[in-house]
């Protein structure tokens, strides 16, 4: 989706180091420091929300996606996807049923969570590190929809590009070039940097709040209240 290739992002920041070949082969492992920093930038760019003291509400439409995993009878999981940040919603698509997101506290409450006898159509899911656990537990297959929020993989090949749009590409330059001021201890450097940062983000965040506000939840209870049957 971004414009600017990995490479490419990797020249911009050396620039602003006064085109300085040192950072391009650190240590033992030739470590390319640039390189190091555009993807840390990317990285907490796309999965963190307060970046510099400032709480931000980041929404990447790019980076929301799903998988389609089925359920196993007498299984009570499914496993998350491996890229998963957030789980958004757990669709049962076999019986066209949003399922009910609990808490950890009130699944282990349930007595009957791992009864095979007391097996039925899941209607609850709750996250569990690497799993997503239903109740009841399923009692067949089901399909589902695993709706969440993804986090990128960094970029390694040259002529990769970021999965989000390319309005965030010189963010993410910029943001590489703070890390890289605070790992060099110029700090008066990463503070100026750090304002152009925050004057970048605040500027893309309000554009896509204007998307956020046309959405219906401005108007109507969010999905998660809702119960398994949709009520």
């Amino acid at each position: 989706m971004g414009t600017l290739t990995y490479t490419l992002m990797k020249e911009y920041c050396r620039f602003q180091f006064g085109n300085n070949t040192a950072f391009e082969s650190v240590g033992t492992s030739a470590t390319n420091y640039y390189g190091l920093w555009v993807n840390r930038a990317y990285n907490h760019l796309t999965t963190q929300d307060r970046f510099l003291g400032v709480r931000r509400d980041f929404f990447f439409p790019q980076l929301e996606t799903y998988s389609a995993p089925s359920t196993s009878d007498g299984v009570k999981y499914v496993e998350t996807p491996s890229d998963a940040l957030v789980i958004r919603q757990v669709y049962d698509s076999t019986n066209n049923r949003l399922l009910r997101n609990i808490s950890q506290s009130e699944y282990l409450s349930y007595t009957d969570r791992s009864t095979t006898t007391a097996e039925g159509e899941p209607t609850e899911w709750v996250r569990n590190g690497a799993y997503i656990n239903f109740h009841p537990t399923p009692d067949a297959t089901y399909a589902l929809e695993v709706h969440y929020r993804k986090i990128p993989a960094a970029m390694t090949s040259d002529s990769a590009t970021t999965e989000i749009g390319d309005e965030w590409d010189d963010v993410i330059v910029q943001m590489a070039v703070y890390y890289g001021k605070l790992w060099t201890s110029d700090y008066e450097g990463a503070k100026v940097v750090a304002a152009d940062v925050n004057d970048r983000i605040a500027s893309l965040v309000s554009v896509y709040g204007k998307e956020e506000r046309a959405r219906h939840k401005y108007l109507h209870l969010d999905e998660t209240y809702k119960d398994g049957f949709g009520y």
